[in-house]
């Protein structure tokens, strides 16, 4: 049959009252649905049902209705599948070196294949790009916040610190910050009275 031989990710989603067929590409599942398309033999197994309620055929016509059911559904159905296939076809490429049906979106129109075997060469590079954008400010954020803890000065002996949060040359504290125990104003290391409210600190 055509459908086995087009695509491998295929759901028969019809009901009683017609077909419809959803296609999913190989590679990323999406995918498309074909056209509804509306069942004769339901109309007809409707119509028989009803007549049947007025001739006394009994369990011999029930079971005529429904053999002349099946015997129609299988063919609009065949049919109904063939239509869908061949709306499909338009948007789906195989690949002629993994043999895979995939949508545009997997399909590298330059080589004829899928983008699993054959990537594309600018969304590829465009993708390293920003990668390589991305680690470069990682490595600048690392250097700087290193280069930042080696630069503080000692505001107690005006010696570069050392990076951590005391002061390599005189022990001072570097990191924590004073406040005024009066108006909570913010303290050098250094200050004996409050800049703000004069209180001694």
């Amino acid at each position: 049959m055509a459908l086995t031989k087009f695509v491998r990710n295929v759901a028969d989603i019809s009901d009683d009252g017609g077909y419809k067929f959803r296609f999913h590409c190989d590679r990323c599942n999406d995918g498309l649905e074909s056209q509804y398309v509306s069942s004769s033999a339901n109309i007809l197994k409707t119509g028989l049902e009803i007549f049947s309620m007025f001739r006394p055929f009994g369990g011999m016509g029930r079971q005529a209705v429904d053999g002349i059911d099946r015997g129609l559904r299988g063919k609009e159905r065949a049919a109904a599948y063939e239509q869908a296939v061949n709306e499909a076809q338009t948007h789906f490429h195989k690949c002629s070196h993994c043999g895979q049906r995939v949508c545009g979106h997997c399909w590298n129109d330059g080589v004829g294949m899928c983008e699993g075997c054959a990537p594309d060469a600018h969304e590829h590079a465009a993708k390293l790009a920003a990668q390589n954008a991305v680690d470069k400010q990682v490595e600048a954020v690392r250097s700087t916040k290193a280069t930042t803890h080696a630069q503080v000065t000692c505001p107690i002996c005006a010696a570069e610190a050392g990076g951590g949060k005391f002061c390599q040359s005189c022990g001072a504290s570097v990191a924590a910050q004073r406040a005024c125990a009066q108006c909570k104003a913010a303290l050098s290391p250094t200050a004996k009275f409050c800049g703000e409210c004069g209180t001694r600190s």
